[in-house]
């Protein structure tokens, strides 16, 4: 379940998301504008390009500052996991909108290519906005990255490494205007398609762990690990198995299955859980929630115990086999113990139920005959108590 500070923390990481989103669409407003009259202006098809890209970077930071939000909110009855999968949801559209741009600018950049109209050299002005646009693009990925870090969004970081992509794009654009410059002008075409791959391949990137995420696929192998030898490191853990984990926006959530002894109390059993639970959440900054369940041994490959009756038939079979057995009647507690496919018996006697050693040993023997004919009970231990 959502820790106490749950909603404090997720009111603090949509402040900080929204203040870094907001400033990186002023900027990308500023370069879009910049960077299409800089276009036009200069002949520099790559930078129309890169223009077109900034301006697609205004959606997509408005589509981060609703995921941004939506996601803070806490959990309801609807949503008992929190709103974190509508990060991710975010993160889907801003990978099918850099791979849809970037189709759009490589398909205009070829016709140019191919068109048999002379192509116009870019002016020398076109080099000083593609060198502000790498240096403002350079500046908002560092602060956005470090952002998306602290607060364990891959939404914010997504939209980071967008940041740097256009960064790099703007370095492809200003080396193809240069080379445009010296002589070349297919050159400023050719970086116009050269800035669409680097941008279909975040789209993709961001794509595919989006929708990986959505179908509930485990976290990376060492993560995973990291939490197996958390876990084993706990006292009481004798093994584990059916762990599980997914990704729900920022949070991790973990699904296991824990061998402990099968003869200590249920409130232990509890206790160990509770442990590996906060002790997860506090060592692992992405891990959320925990369900652990406890087990007696590893039922991972086969249902144990699932044909075995419950309590109130096996105690009441006990109690029959018992019935006119001398001393039987001083038994006060029955304790089970389900091992596969077979049960324990404890039986809970008064010391003063025995006159002596002797008549104790008699009484045990006695007991442990009777309650070995109820059918799947294999051990039966009787204990005399103050």
């Amino acid at each position: 379940m959502p820790t106490a500070n749950a909603p404090a923390e997720g009111g603090s990481r949509y402040q900080a998301g929204r203040r870094v989103t907001l400033i990186a669409a002023g900027i990308n407003l500023f370069l879009a504008v910049i960077k299409f009259a800089g276009g036009v202006f200069a002949h520099s098809q790559a930078l129309i390009a890169d223009a077109i890209d900034s301006t697609s970077d205004l959606f997509s930071d408005m589509a981060v500052l609703y995921g941004a939000r939506q996601g803070s909110r806490a959990p309801d009855t609807k949503h008992p996991y929190g709103h974190g999968r509508v990060e991710t949801l975010v993160s889907v559209f801003l990978g099918t909108v850099l791979l849809a741009t970037a189709a759009g600018i490589s398909l205009r950049a070829a016709q140019r290519l191919l068109d048999p109209a002379p192509i116009l050299p870019p002016a020398p002005a076109a080099l000083a906005v593609a060198v502000i646009a790498i240096a403002l693009k350079e500046w908002i990925y560092r602060y956005t990255l470090r952002v998306g870090r602290e607060t364990r969004s891959r939404m914010l970081e997504a939209n980071a490494w967008h940041q740097r992509t256009d960064s790099i794009s703007s370095l492809v654009v200003l080396l193809g205007v240069g080379g445009s410059l010296l002589g070349m002008p297919y050159l400023d075409p050719v970086a116009a398609i050269g800035v669409s791959v680097l941008i279909a391949r975040v789209g993709w990137e961001l794509l595919w762990q989006s929708v990986s995420e959505l179908t509930d696929a485990s976290l990376s192998r060492e993560r995973v690990a990291a939490i197996r030898k958390a876990i084993r490191g706990i006292e009481g853990v004798r093994d584990l198995h059916l762990l599980r984990t997914r990704q729900a926006g920022p949070d991790a959530l973990v699904d296991v299955h824990v061998q402990v002894n099968p003869h200590i109390s249920v409130s232990e059993g509890h206790r160990i859980a509770e442990h590996i639970r906060e002790r997860l959440i506090h060592d692992l900054d992405e891990v959320s929630d925990v369900l652990v369940h406890i087990d007696t041994e590893d039922d991972q490959n086969f249902e144990r115990g699932r044909t075995l009756p419950l309590r109130a038939d096996v105690e009441a079979r006990i109690r029959g086999e018992l019935v006119g057995l001398a001393g039987a009647q001083a038994v006060q507690r029955v304790l089970l113990h389900y091992d596969a496919d077979r049960i324990g018996v404890e039986l809970h006697l008064p010391l003063a139920a025995a006159q002596d050693a002797a008549d104790a040993n008699s009484l045990a023997a006695r007991l442990r005959e009777a309650t070995l004919r109820v059918p799947n009970v294999a051990d039966v231990a009787v204990h005399f108590v103050t």
